[in-house]
């Protein structure tokens, strides 16, 4: 469409008036949260999907920020990432503080509890794991008569992943470019000994693969017995603003029961209680 005369003049006019009124509400109110196909944090498969902790939360946010059109993006890690990286304007319902930290996000008061990484293994395997309340992972990495695996690439915590990179040469710790269901799998068939997982993603497998009641864990020395997560938006002004008005949410919801049992999902009843137990811990931290 062409514009002449008077009314190309006004045209002019009314674009310079609109370049000085506050943004569109479409442009302002919008909000994209990248997700991850991240069981049991973050669901997608049909059979249980939305029945995440990452889930309930980020439903919680939606529902209570009203004023935003929000948008639901899938993504992977290495997608997040670049997103985060390229400085565009997105939010995540769920990230670890020092991975937040290391792209520079920023990030809202703790949202959910955790239990951390363990060894899983199967529990008629039990014996071999020894009789303690917990493990060494540096011992247990060299023990020949069993075998082991840990994803590659992926960030367990400081301390494991520091054993890990140390133990790049052992021959009975395996590092195959293999996914999480298919080295469960392996465990499930005796192709290896134990895994390194949260003990809620080792409790979604076995009900995913009709293994519940078979499986193990031990907690590793030297870990955290809990760890929070944190939502996460860009690094820049936008997503300080946006963490002020998710903080906001957090601080009304994570006290109700229905909340808490946002970080009690997937886990078997004895670790529910664990969770419980530490949840008080999250409702002192308020930066």
């Amino acid at each position: 469409m062409s514009y002449s005369g008077h009314g190309n003049r006004l045209w002019s006019y009314l674009c310079a008036a609109l370049a000085w009124l506050p943004l569109s509400a479409t442009a302002q109110d919008e909000l994209t949260w990248g997700v991850l196909d991240f069981p049991p944090f973050q669901i997608l498969d049909e059979a249980h999907k939305g029945s995440g902790s990452f889930d309930g939360e980020l439903a919680t946010l939606v529902a209570r920020m009203e004023g935003f059109d929000h948008h639901i993006v899938t993504m992977s890690f290495a997608r997040r990432k670049e997103e985060f990286l390229s400085g565009a304007n997105l939010c995540t319902p769920g990230i670890f503080k020092s991975n937040a930290a290391a792209l520079g996000l920023a990030i809202s008061i703790p949202a959910l509890v955790h239990l951390d990484n363990r060894v899983i293994f199967l529990k008629d395997k039990a014996t071999l794991f020894g009789r303690d309340s917990s493990i060494d992972l540096e011992s247990l990495f060299l023990r020949e008569d069993l075998v082991g695996a840990v994803i590659p690439g992926r960030s367990y915590a400081p301390n494991i992943d520091a054993v890990i990179a140390h133990a790049h040469d052992h021959p009975q710790l395996m590092k195959r470019p293999l996914s999480t269901a298919q080295l469960f799998q392996m465990l499930l068939s005796g192709d290896i000994d134990y895994l390194l997982l949260f003990p809620h993603e080792a409790a979604y497998l076995a009900e995913r693969f009709g293994a519940s009641g078979r499986i193990a864990n031990l907690p590793i020395n030297g870990t955290p017995p809990y760890i929070f997560t944190h939502v996460a938006c860009s690094g820049n002004d936008w997503g300080r603003a946006m963490i002020a008005r998710i903080n906001t949410v957090i601080r009304t919801e994570r006290g109700k029961p229905e909340y808490r049992s946002y970080s009690e999902r997937w886990y078997p009843a004895v670790d529910q209680e664990r969770i419980r137990g530490y949840y008080p811990k999250l409702l002192e931290q308020d930066r």
